[in-house]
């Protein structure tokens, strides 16, 4: 028991003396800051990366960046600042999955700075005029490994300061790298085809990859969740809805896993891949490619970004047709944003950043607990193939194994697990 009691004490004297320490370091960055504050308009956590813009209200015409800094290190941060009438402005990234790469980060902690000058350097800190919180990452696991990242947002000497905390933690049990999602179940088998005389649904096709899938993420070290791994059906939304559980597992990537269908006789088959608004194509394009080397690339031309990438989005006239749909429902219509994704597993998963909008105002349609959240996962949906064109049912019944090889090999390149 004296033993006990003895590792607590040490323990806690050790973690008494580590925040002394780490309270000197921030007391001692904050003496050499100028009274002038930035403050932020807006910040994200969209996947991997942290996007951040904000504003001083003077010109600032010396060279300007963006830093993280502590006591022993500066890391500087890429970033583009620009005059605005009598302000200085700042972003990151105009694309929301580009940014701080949180996953690169070292563990310790930091201050985010504004540094001016070429030689007698000036540092300024920035404030947070949004109604977003503190926020709180956990890196994607590499060798059994994670960081925690919490990003707060700090009040001292009256300054406000944007800290940054990095250490190691194992991932909480209800936290995951990837969500998968199955596409339909139960009640809902999706589109159907005909092979051989048998019927094939696509509820039942998108499950067996999608636990291939999930078995080999695992063995490369991930931590991946399925939103079904049964025959069963899904609502959209509310506890245990496919477009909240992402996000209620803190993932980093959501993929939602379909097969395609069109009316009448199809000509061509081929690999979709679905994406959010205003992100870097890098992963879609891999993921893509991979896909095409088994189906082919469709040949579909509306909505394509890039070679087997698209980007479906709300136009002005859905907009007006949805309020109008609202209205003889007598019910009040959603605050859709022209272009934003029609996916709602792309749009809903990706919250503020994508524009989501179920917001609960109208019950029937249930509520998106993260429609207005900045820390959410990077999703797509992936259309693997067309279910009603023979050729590609041939290849999906008989290929399922490498079509969760090529999704496999397209998140271990692009996440760069060796």
């Amino acid at each position: 028991m004296k033993k006990v009691m003895m590792f607590i004490i040490i323990v806690g004297l050790l973690l008494w003396f580590i925040f002394l320490k780490n309270n000197s370091d921030v007391n001692k960055l904050l003496k050499n800051v100028e009274d002038d504050e930035f403050y932020l308009e807006d910040y994200s956590i969209f996947g991997q990366h942290f996007n951040v813009e904000g504003c001083i209200d003077k010109k600032i015409d010396d060279d300007i960046s963006l830093v993280l800094k502590n006591r022993n290190e500066e890391i500087k941060i890429e970033s583009t600042f620009y005059e605005d009438q009598n302000k200085t402005c700042f972003y990151t990234s105009q694309k929301i999955n580009e940014g701080i790469y949180l996953d690169d980060l070292k563990q310790g902690n930091y201050l985010l700075l504004i540094k001016e000058g070429t030689n007698n350097y000036k540092y300024y800190t920035i404030k947070n005029k949004t109604n977003y919180k503190d926020l709180e990452y956990y890196t994607v696991t590499r060798n059994n490994k994670n960081n925690k990242i919490d990003i707060l947002f700090k009040l001292k000497n009256k300054k406000d300061y944007i800290e940054f905390n990095i250490k190691n933690s194992k991932l909480p049990n209800n936290v995951y790298d990837i969500v998968i999602d199955p596409g339909h179940g139960g009640n809902d088998v999706g589109s159907s085809g005909v092979l051989n005389g048998t019927t094939y649904y696509e509820s039942k096709l998108t499950l067996d990859i999608s636990l291939l899938l999930k078995e080999k993420l695992e063995n490369i070290g991930l931590k991946v969740k399925l939103t079904r791994d049964d025959d069963t059906y899904l609502d959209p939304y509310g506890e245990g809805g496919r477009a909240l559980l992402p996000n209620d597992y803190k993932s980093k990537y959501s993929l939602s896993i379909h097969l395609n269908s069109s009316i009448g006789n199809m000509t061509y088959g081929g690999v979709e891949v679905y994406v959010p608004n205003d992100i870097n194509y890098d992963f879609a394009n891999l993921l893509s490619k991979n896909i095409a080397d088994i189906v082919g690339y469709s040949k579909k031309a509306t909505d394509k970004v890039s070679k087997g990438v698209y980007y479906t989005y709300f136009t002005k006239q859905d907009i007006e047709d949805s309020n109008q749909e609202m209205l003889e429902k007598n019910m009040k219509p959603f605050d859709i944003k022209e272009n934003s994704p029609y996916m709602y597993m792309i749009r809903e998963v990706g919250g503020a950043n994508t524009g989501a909008y179920i917001d609960g105002r109208n019950a029937y349609y249930g509520v998106n607990n993260y429609y207005n959240s900045n820390n959410t996962a990077e999703p797509y949906l992936l259309e693997l193939a067309y279910i009603n064109y023979y050729d590609d049912l041939r290849k999906v019944v008989n290929n399922k194994e490498e079509f969760a090889k090529a999704i496999c090999n397209s998140i271990k390149d692009y996440l760069n697990i060796s």
